[in-house]
Formats: structure tokens, sequence, C-alpha cells
């Protein structure tokens, strides 16, 4: 069903949070705009602070689409998951993708360039 799937979605999901972690910061710094943000009298705090917040918004809102698609797959093709457990298993994943955007976020960060922050979060 639905979960023999889930590792390489797991998979695809991973890497997409090591893209978007190392451009969020690093990739801001590499183009210049984090620069031109600065000039603009907006505090770092605040560009970090908006950045995280996109960051974990993204998250919830693919990991709470992927536990609605879930429900609705089991219960329209009558697979019989117990509603409890596929939301339980969700849940962990999002935990788990919440730990991996956690270091790729950290890493980019402390790094000032994005190959810096790639080689540190990413591996």
């Amino acid at each position: 069903m639905f979960y023999g799937m889930l590792v390489p979605a797991l998979s695809a999901i991973f890497i997409i949070i090591i893209i978007v972690g190392n451009k969020l910061l690093a990739g801001q710094i590499d183009r210049g705009s984090m620069a031109y943000l600065l000039t603009a009298l907006v505090r770092r705090l605040t560009v970090t602070l908006t950045q995280t917040l996109y960051f974990i918004g993204a998250l919830v809102v693919t990991f709470g689409s992927m536990t609605v698609t879930s429900l609705l797959v089991n219960h329209y093709a009558e697979a019989g998951f117990a509603k409890k457990i596929l939301v339980e298993l969700n849940f962990g994943a999002l935990a788990i993708a919440f730990a991996f955007a956690g270091i790729m976020f950290l890493a980019s960060g402390v790094f000032n360039l994005s190959k810096l922050s790639l080689g540190t979060g990413g591996s």
C-alpha cells in the first residue's frame, strides 16, 4: 500500500530538507541577498526567525498532507490499518524530519559558505 513507498518518499524529503536548509541562510550569504537585507535595517535575528518559521511550516504542511492522504487512502481502500498507528507513524517521520532540518539549519547558520554548510549538515 502507501507505506511501501515510505522509504523512497522520506529519502526524497530528506534531500529536499538538505537543499532547502542550505539555501535558507548560507545560500543568501553566497548570493549577497543577506547583505542587502542587513543594509535595509532588518536584523539578522528577524531574518533567521522568519526562515525558521518557514522551514517548520513547510515540514508541518508536508507531513500533515501526507497524514491526511494516508488516512484517506486507508479509509477508501479499506486497508484495515488503525488510524492511530498511521498518525503515530507520520508523527514519528515528522520528528525525524525536524531533527535533520535542525542539523541542516544549524550548519547553514554557523557557516558562511554553502559548500561548508552542505559538507557539515548534509553528511
